[in-house]
């Protein structure tokens, strides 16, 4: 049987690189992609450590609705930026 503890580090490593690839890219739509892949991966963690509500919350809101609304932002302001 895996430790937990592996898979705990192995998921906040992944976590952590997620963030540094949302900072560092250059596309808005990818890094709205490494950030809601962050907040998933933060969501499961927070499953792990018998903390199921804030796992559904951490779903909902941050991978959910505030990657949608990042999106309808970006597709916005891309139609501005045409239009013009």
């Amino acid at each position: 049987m895996i430790d937990p503890t592996i898979i705990h580090i192995v998921l906040i490593a992944l976590a952590i690189i997620f963030a540094v690839i949302a900072v560092e890219l250059k596309r808005l739509d990818h890094t709205i992609i490494a950030f809601a892949l962050m907040n998933f991966i933060l969501g499961v963690v927070f499953y792990l450590l018998y903390a199921p509500w804030v796992a559904v919350f951490q779903w909902l809101i941050y991978a959910g609705a505030i990657v949608v609304l990042l999106l309808v932002t970006v597709s916005f302001t891309r139609k501005a930026r045409e239009s013009e």
